[in-house]
């Protein structure tokens, strides 16, 4: 079992590298014109499956220590958000 980030540490605060790439997944749902819904269950399915990966496969993470609770709201947030964003662009 991977440890649980620490505070300063990558996965460890709110926002790191990683939540851009969580925001930018969330744009491309967007742009594939995918509902509300699906933008929400990935972001939050994605956390929920994430640390058990980290657990099961440590090599395919650059940084395989589990998420703190801050750092998988901020992601999930920021993939909903990307989606939200593009959403929102007129004649879309």
């Amino acid at each position: 079992m991977q440890r649980r980030a620490l505070p300063g540490e990558i996965n460890g605060d709110a926002f790191d590298r990683f939540t851009v790439g969580h925001a930018a997944v969330g744009v491309i749902m967007g742009l594939a014109r995918a509902p509300w819904w699906a933008a929400i269950g990935v972001a939050i399915g994605w956390e929920l499956i994430e640390n058990p990966l980290k657990d099961r496969f440590p090599r395919v993470f650059p940084h395989a220590t589990h998420d703190r609770f801050v750092n998988a709201a901020t992601d999930a947030a920021a993939m909903v958000a990307g989606w939200a964003a593009i959403r929102a662009l007129p004649n879309r």
